[in-house]
């Protein structure tokens, strides 16, 4: 369990139910001993941590017992297996659930489908049969289900799966290859409570229209219009077109957006236009510095007229990318390819790329000139050390909702000299950065843990040592 001896009470707090469903509760008679339930359920896994809850006033037991498990499938093993089970000398049968935390008791039975169904990212032109043959290994397979378009047939790319019991689904969701990103499901008909998200964006579309009835722009916005009529705007590099115009078109008198993501440094960017200065200066006012989606700060301000003219290019990007990559796949395979042809694509593709990418939005974007994506003052930017070298110190990183991009980390990190390398886990919100001298990471803690970078707060603190690399005997 590394740095498990390094985090305070509250990062325990953080971590206590993962992987998800790892933690059971059980309903039980009140002698029983914490001995007896380890001695009990050891069998089914690493156990870590059993709490029973006592009266605050007389100390004795409530009767109920909280047992975490290393692994989802431990404790559905274990859920199959002690459910209405006796245990030691009790006279009560345990009744066991599965606890998502210590406030929210899952109290449905087990084989309701929220612990036996998956959801999977799939690739499109996988069908049912392939996808149940790949699942079937780790578990009975009861259903197999691709998401299709209704009118065309074609599919999404995503697909549900359910097993005959939770600990077939655990097991898949533990073992399944990465690419499936595979999640435990929702039952059909659930409804999950709001996100702080979407709550942020209610709020702003509420303070912009009073029900059905728009006010007089001046009245309602209350801002100085200041001539321009176009903002600029950097993102995360995660968000959708879809979910970009939605945003925009919240502020009264959106004429149309554009939107791209800049693949060399990681960020979304484009422009909103509006019919009016009014709306565009209340774009700006409202929009800049919201967090969008929670944790990525996104930054506003007005369009820089002498760039304006470039913005019509940003749809013709992906145009001139896919006829780039058609002409090259066209010239592998013709022995007498057009070379004239191709050049002429691979200019226009550049030109559009490097305008697109040279800061044609016109806003300051996260780079190593400008800290204003950090909340803390950094030293100047310093060499990596060699990428073979010993580790002195690491550094461990948790980032939520999740990290800022590797770019930037990177230019962070590197500024207290001697950093080999950083680097996040995949789909984690953890990461580390490893450092050849040892003060340079004492530095690094000190100067970044609790830092804002990038709209997210992260903490830096010391990770235990390395382990050694096991040596592999050839025979």
């Amino acid at each position: 369990m590394e740095n498990r001896s390094k985090y305070s009470r509250n990062d325990e707090k953080d971590r206590e139910d993962t992987p998800i469903y790892s933690r059971l509760f059980i309903v039980c008679d009140r002698g029983l001993k914490e001995e007896q339930f380890r001695t009990a359920f050891s069998e089914f896994g690493c156990i870590e941590d059993i709490r029973i809850p006592r009266h605050h006033k007389t100390g004795e037991p409530k009767g109920i017992v909280f047992i975490k498990f290393s692994k989802t499938s431990e404790a559905a093993k274990a859920l199959e297996s002690m459910n209405t089970k006796f245990i030691s000398n009790s006279t009560r049968a345990l009744k066991v659930m599965v606890a998502a935390n210590r406030s929210e008791i899952q109290s449905e039975d087990y084989n309701y489908d929220k612990y036996r169904r998956l959801f999977l990212h799939i690739p499109k032109d996988m069908n049912e049969d392939v996808l149940e043959e790949n699942f079937k290994k780790f578990g009975c397979v009861e259903d197999v289900l691709i998401q299709r378009d209704r009118e065309t047939g074609t599919s999404k790319g995503f697909a549900y799966i359910t097993y005959q019991k939770f600990s077939e689904a655990a097991i898949a969701f533990e073992e399944c290859e990465r690419k499936y990103r595979a999640i435990f499901a929702q039952p059909k008909g659930y409804k999950r409570n709001e996100t702080s998200y979407e709550t942020n964006i209610k709020g702003l579309a509420n303070s912009t229209t009073a029900g059905n009835q728009r006010h007089s722009l001046m009245s309602m916005m209350n801002v100085n219009p200041r001539g321009f009529t176009r903002v600029n705007f950097t993102c995360s590099p995660y968000l959708t077109q879809m979910q970009v115009d939605t945003l925009f078109d919240i502020i009264p008198g959106m004429a149309n957006c554009n939107y791209f993501v800049d693949l060399l440094k990681n960020i979304g960017k484009g422009s909103a236009l509006y019919s009016n200065p009014i709306s565009a200066a209340y774009a700006v006012k409202k929009l800049n510095g919201f967090e969008y989606p929670p944790g990525q700060t996104i930054f506003v301000e007005p369009a820089n007229p002498n760039l304006a003219p470039y913005e019509s290019d940003f749809p013709n990007i992906p145009n001139a990318v896919n006829n780039l990559r058609n002409l090259i796949s066209l010239t592998a395979k013709s022995s007498s390819p057009d070379l004239a042809q191709l050049a002429e694509a691979i200019a226009e593709a550049s030109k559009l790329i490097k305008v697109a990418t040279s800061g044609a939005a016109g806003i300051s974007n996260p780079d190593s000139k400008d800290l204003n994506y950090c909340s803390v003052r950094l030293p100047a930017p310093q060499p990596l050390a060699h990428i073979d070298s010993p580790v002195a110190k690491r550094c461990f990183l948790v980032c939520k909702p999740q990290p800022p991009p590797l770019t930037v980390l990177r230019d962070i990190f590197c500024r207290f000299g001697n950093l080999i390398n950083v680097y996040t886990l995949p789909n984690k919100t953890v990461g580390y950065a490893r450092y050849a001298v040892s003060e340079s990471a004492d530095e690094a803690i000190k100067i970044l843990h609790g830092a804002e970078v990038c709209g997210v707060r992260i903490k830096v603190i010391e990770a235990e040592a390395e382990a050694p690399a096991k040596k592999i005997r050839l025979n």
